[in-house]
């Protein structure tokens, strides 16, 4: 089904279809390799790699400077194709690039580019003459092809803000899945605190005064009733030492699931391959100190995801007697000459009010190393 594939395959399936249309009448014009054809034909095939290529890395361009280096290619080539069949040919080439611009530049960039290689497009039409009868004919048919390729951009630019709204809503849907681990052992342990209490407030201090009134009656009774008064005095004694039993193991048993909870926020991050190694059954204490860490492995992730450019995530959850460790890691383009964004300075603060120490290592991409002690 069409809706199981994402937008930016959908992309390229179309803008391909179109390319491969377009090789019609490039076979259909063959006669010889001359000088003509030769050319047309470079710039077909030169206009279909880089369009492949863009298309590949859509998404993960973290070198902008290719990016502009292959729309302006993609302009070379759709002027070239015009020029050299003295026709108007490469307007359905430009209709590709104006889907592509939306995917690859910020809105104000994107609507630059398409502003000027229109124009250019248009200062070139003034030049094509083999298939018009006369100059109103060119401008009908640059103001129609103006028309169509702003209408593909602006439904390009939908698709774009629709997958990016989608993305962050699964991303905040992970987000509540991991929040909803901690908040359901944070319910869990409130209970059972809460029982433990009762039965220490009510059941143990009844059965405390019942102790005490059973021994002072051992006391006061003779024969055959002071037997059965001392065998009603030790099981008393018997229950309240199981009452206290039970109300140190309902306090003791006071863990969250951290490891669970990780997990589901590293589950469906789109267009990321996610390496985890985290413990099965990694459990924490303190509430506090599981929602900070989680917290952090959050920002960490949506970093990678927005800012870093990032293909790979490795996110590795271990412990010792004296600490817990966080480490992520990303491919993505590092740190660099980038000032830290209130997220990272709130993490930072975080780590810090648990006595934490945070490192990041920015080679081939961004390593962050968070250590707790416990």
């Amino acid at each position: 089904m069409v809706y199981r594939y994402s937008h930016i395959k959908l992309i390229r399936l179309a803008g391909l279809i179109i390319w491969l249309s377009l090789s019609i009448p490039l076979i259909l014009q063959f006669e010889s390799l001359n000088h003509t054809f030769n050319v047309y034909l470079t710039s077909h095939l030169g206009f279909g790699l880089v369009f492949w290529f863009v298309t590949s890395k859509m998404g993960q361009l973290s070198f902008k400077i290719k990016a502009w280096l292959s729309i302006v290619l993609l302009v070379l080539f759709v002027l070239m194709i015009n020029h050299i069949t003295d026709s108007a040919a490469g307007i359905f080439y430009a209709l590709i690039i104006s889907v592509l611009l939306p995917w690859l530049f910020p809105l104000k960039q994107s609507l630059t580019i398409l502003f000027v290689y229109n124009v250019i497009i248009g200062l070139q039409f003034n030049y094509l003459g083999s298939e018009f009868v006369s100059k109103s004919s060119q401008y009908v048919l640059f103001f129609i092809y103006l028309g169509v390729s702003v209408f593909s951009y602006i439904i390009s630019l939908v698709a774009y803000r629709q997958q990016n709204a989608k993305e962050e809503l699964r991303m905040l849907n992970t987000e509540l899945k991991a929040t909803q681990v901690l908040l359901a052992d944070s319910s869990r342990i409130n209970e059972r605190l809460r029982i433990s209490r009762e039965l220490h407030d009510l059941i143990g201090h009844h059965l405390t005064a019942l102790t005490l009134n059973l021994e002072a009656a051992s006391h006061m009774t003779e024969g055959k009733p002071q037997s059965y008064v001392k065998k009603a005095h030790s099981i008393a004694r018997l229950l309240l030492a199981d009452v206290r039993e039970v109300v140190g193991k309902f306090r003791q048993s006071g863990t969250l699931d951290l490891g669970l909870a990780v997990n589901e926020l590293l589950e469906g991050l789109p267009g990321l391959k996610v390496n985890k190694n985290i413990p099965a059954d990694f459990l924490v204490e303190d509430p506090k100190l599981a929602q900070t860490i989680l917290r952090c492995a959050q920002e960490l992730i949506t970093n990678a995801m927005k800012h870093a450019q990032a293909s790979i995530l490795s996110v590795s959850l271990s412990r010792n007697k004296e600490s817990i460790t966080l480490v992520v890691q990303d491919n993505g383009v590092g740190l660099g000459k980038s000032v830290r964004g209130n997220g990272m300075t709130g993490m930072a603060e975080r780590v810090k009010l648990m006595n934490g120490t945070y490192t990041c290592e920015s080679k081939n991409g961004l390593k962050s190393t968070l250590i707790f002690p416990v």
